[in-house]
């Protein structure tokens, strides 16, 4: 390719390759979302201006009420869904992130076909795509559903918060539980096992008039 071809296309290039994240939007009697993912430990310590020590997905939501309508925000209430593999998460806090109480998880043997464990503020949450998601307890488990191998999850007592700031940053920007009559945004942290895009996931909220299902594909 001659050079001046060359030095035409790269900023085409690089233009294609910084495209803006686009929101999608879903509504129905209690409440309108919209919401941007971020795949990848780069891209979110990019978005969150700190480093979160894990490969994470970050999930920006704003929430409006419906007209004259309140509404009560609950974390538990968010599902990220992989429909690439049947995993479910539900938004960790940040102190299973970065704090001493972060989550380490790992899958072993089985089919490879991965099920999936996420963190809810109650405890993890495991979720494959034959099951309903459970929730496990914070010392050593070991759960297996006889066809997707063993899956452990255990809080590591030793691990030491690393980089305050990025807690911090965390807890400042987390979409906060409250009772809303106006909009409200933050963000939320899932986990995912494995790589994922955009166009693997799907955020579902629900609401007291039923559930919204956010298609990032789209």
């Amino acid at each position: 390719m001659p050079q001046r071809w060359f030095l035409f296309l790269l900023p085409v290039a690089l233009a294609a390759a910084e495209k803006p994240v686009r929101a999608v939007e879903g509504s129905n009697d209690s409440a309108h979302i919209s919401a941007r993912a971020y795949v990848g430990r780069e891209k979110v310590k990019e978005i969150l201006g700190a480093d979160p020590g894990v490969d994470m997905i970050l999930v920006e939501v704003k929430v409006r009420p419906a007209p004259e309508k309140t509404l009560r925000i609950w974390h538990d209430d968010f599902i990220l869904l992989s429909n690439k593999d049947g995993q479910r998460s539900q938004p960790l806090a940040p102190s299973q992130i970065a704090g001493q109480g972060a989550l380490v998880v790992h899958q072993t043997g089985g089919s490879g076909r991965s099920s999936g464990i996420g963190m809810g503020p109650m405890g993890p949450v495991w979720g494959g795509p034959m099951g309903r998601p459970r929730r496990l307890g914070v010392d050593d488990v070991m759960i297996t559903d006889g066809t997707q191998g063993e899956v452990k999850a255990r809080v590591d007592a030793e691990a030491k918060v690393k980089d305050n700031e990025a807690l911090a940053v965390l807890k400042r920007k987390q979409l906060p539980e409250s009772e809303v009559s106006e909009e409200v945004s933050g963000y939320l942290y899932f986990l995912l096992e494995g790589k994922h895009k955009l166009k693997d996931l799907d955020l579902l909220y629900k609401t007291p008039t039923g559930r919204i299902v956010l298609d990032f594909e789209k």
